[in-house]
């Protein structure tokens, strides 16, 4: 019955705009979860860099980590998790506001606010966000901040006692079946985290629906429920912008409802699209220099409302 109703349900929505939207688009791979069902399919095998993307899987890995028992709180410091920033001014810096995107270290920006490029010519991205000053006092200001994210790749696998791609293979990928994940790193061998992960859109899928599911995977908690919910709710500081979470970005909060969507972009049209009231998830992954044509969650939102 439940094969019958997906049927059906793929029926309504139309997959044939999804795929002609797939094509138009430069679309690599989509894939569409609707209660758990597969509803559109494009190309799910096709494995590509999804670029900024890659960040929720920092906040997946921290999730587990405070799961485990391993993360007693989210405003543990620098300071405290890496000894070689004691007595720099960053070890004040908690991972609440790394994660926020409030740290106050500056970064590298160019003139359309990426670095992406700059970041990949570095040898050690790690031994460059070590060497980083503040900008701003922590907690003050939100600037999207890839060198926090490279800093709070650090401080996960200073806790996880192991690298973010084995911790999170180990942790999530081998116990959901997630075969397609890859971690780009730079030349010291340090996984960018900020980008990097390389996955294609079944399994990128996979960990929207972990996120729609409250951290349970097919009946198991993987991910404490009050980490999912923490995580994607607005974040607790001054700075931090409307609809700015734990690394998540999401629309909408009524009181004691979940946001009307959940979700993290990447450059170039990549995109994890959450929307618990539908209860659906969206992965599109495209691999394309051109100009996305698509507003891709506007574009599944107006076909399944």
């Amino acid at each position: 019955m439940v094969g019958a109703w997906a049927s059906l349900l793929a029926f309504a929505v139309d997959p044939a705009a999804f795929l002609e939207m797939a094509k138009r688009s430069d679309t690599d791979g989509l894939v569409i979860l609707q209660n758990g069902q597969r509803v559109v399919s494009y190309s799910p095998s096709k494995r590509v860099h999804v670029q900024s993307v890659s960040k929720t899987l920092l906040s997946l890995a921290a999730g587990c980590l405070r799961t485990d028992g391993r993360l007693p709180s989210l405003d543990i410091t620098l300071g405290e998790v890496i000894p070689k920033l004691q007595g720099d001014p960053k070890a004040r810096v908690t991972l609440r506001q790394l994660m926020a995107h409030v740290s106050g270290v500056q970064h590298l920006r160019n003139e359309k606010g990426s670095n992406s490029e700059q970041f990949k010519a570095l040898r050690d991205t790690r031994a460059y966000a070590f060497g980083q000053p503040l900008e701003d006092p922590p907690g003050a200001k939100r600037r999207y901040n890839n060198t926090g994210m490279i800093l709070t790749v650090a401080m996960i696998e200073a806790i996880a006692g192991e690298p973010l791609p084995q911790y999170l293979d180990r942790r999530l990928f081998r116990p959901m079946g997630i075969r397609s994940a890859d971690w780009m790193k730079d030349r010291a061998g340090n996984a960018f985290g900020y980008m990097g992960l390389v996955i294609n859109a079944e399994d990128l899928a996979k960990l929207g629906q972990l996120v729609l599911d409250d951290g349970k995977w097919e009946g198991r908690s993987l991910i404490d429920e009050a980490w999912i919910r923490e995580s994607t709710r607005q974040a607790t500081f001054p700075a931090a912008s409307g609809g700015q979470s734990l690394i998540w970005m999401f629309q909408g909060l009524p009181p004691d409802r979940p946001p009307f969507l959940i979700q993290h972009s990447g450059d170039g049209g990549n995109w994890l699209v959450i929307f618990p009231d539908l209860k659906l998830v969206a992965a599109r992954v495209r691999d394309a220099r051109a100009e996305d044509p698509v507003n891709f969650p506007e574009f599944v939102y107006q076909r399944f409302k």
